[in-house]
């Protein structure tokens, strides 16, 4: 996943301090200047930093797995992701490949993506995680063939509550469905085809 998209959360300053003073060592004598400890930092010097949050404050929402895969999805490696010591519900989507579709009979369906639908799933995921107050996200959608009964998409939302969690889960599906280039190639059990989601 890019790192770029997905910074690493911003030590506070206390946590900036406790580690300046673990790299620098011992407190400066009294009449000593603090740049007289802390010179000897050189490019090797590894920082021991604890990020913790301020009290009371809102821990960002990460997206654990945003994935485009071709093999089958794992709907406990998704729950697994967003089960973090804050989460205290988790909602999950599971879409599967149903046997019928407008009363047509389904006999079998294949899902194919776009070259930026990866890209583009990541980024509708990091959308919700900003907008909404959850802990955690993941996310895993097929591509290639598929029969009746696999799993086509896993989406999991990690929240402190109920509420949070099944708001989340269930706009995270419904803009992965409007925004991401992955079409559905259905063929029905008398021999007709269909594409659905080609714009």
């Amino acid at each position: 996943m890019d790192s770029t998209r997905f910074p690493a959360p911003v030590p506070s300053a206390g946590a900036l301090a406790r580690a300046t003073a673990r790299a620098a060592g011992p407190t400066p004598a009294q009449g000593e200047s603090a740049t007289n400890v802390s010179h000897d930092l050189g490019p090797d010097t590894e920082l021991d930093i604890d990020i913790e949050p301020e009290p009371g404050a809102v821990v960002p929402a990460r997206v654990v797995l945003a994935d485009i895969r071709d093999t089958p999805l794992s709907v406990d490696e998704c729950m697994a992701a967003v089960l973090l010591p804050d989460v205290g519900g988790i909602a999950l989507f599971v879409g599967t490949v149903c046997d019928h579709d407008s009363g047509r009979g389904v006999a079998e369906l294949a899902y194919e993506a776009h070259p930026r639908a990866a890209a583009e799933i990541e980024r509708v995921a990091a959308e919700v995680a900003a907008g909404a107050s959850v802990r955690a996200i993941a996310v895993a959608h097929r591509t290639g063939h598929l029969r009746v009964g696999e799993t086509a998409v896993v989406v999991a939302v990690g929240a402190a509550h109920r509420a949070e969690a099944f708001a989340a889960c269930r706009r995270l599906i419904d803009d992965i469905k409007e925004q991401v280039p992955i079409w559905k190639h259905q063929i029905f059990e008398d021999g007709a085809a269909e594409w659905v989601g080609a714009r």
